[in-house]
């Protein structure tokens, strides 16, 4: 069952330190378009990793990109470094966690421009409409491309 509000709601109740980003972003900022999953940027440190795995651990996270593996996000990657992105399919939905976003950069240079707003009882940090307007031109794919226009016409409006 996909219920990312809940999934959601899970992460900010476990104070991890994150941006969202990516299509429910888009929604937040005023896109009507439809998404799947939950896109969000942390620094990939052994702190926010702990508080990542204790916040799914009942939830059966499972790294999703390999999924004849079935490889437990409970269990691996046990070493960080050079880890990038994580990937993972949850019961409440697919959560994809990626520790930078070009062209903006890292972690830190995305929340650095990050808005904090009340949602569902909690301070949540939402990715700048500018930055995923930056995001969004490098992408190819055409729910990006679509995304990309819905955007432009929010930041029209909001200037």
């Amino acid at each position: 069952m996909q219920n990312l509000k809940a999934l959601l709601e899970r992460l900010l109740k476990n104070n991890i330190d994150f941006v969202l980003v990516g299509g429910f972003a888009s929604v937040l900022h005023g896109s009507t378009l439809v998404t799947q999953d939950l896109d969000i940027c942390v620094a990939m440190t052994d702190e926010e990793i702990h508080k990542l795995r204790k916040a799914l651990q009942d939830l059966n996270p499972i790294h999703r990109m390999n999924p004849n593996a079935q490889i437990s996000f409970l269990e691996q990657p046990k070493d960080l470094r050079n880890i990038k992105n994580i990937y993972l399919r949850t019961n409440l939905g697919v959560l994809d966690i990626m520790s930078e976003l070009p062209p903006i950069g890292n972690f830190e240079a995305i929340k650095i421009n990050a808005i904090e707003i009340d949602l569902y009882g909690y301070k949540c940090k939402i990715i700048a409409l500018e930055d995923l307007i930056k995001i969004k031109e490098t992408m190819t794919r055409p729910k990006d491309k679509e995304t990309l226009e819905y955007l432009k016409k929010i930041q029209k409006i909001k200037k």
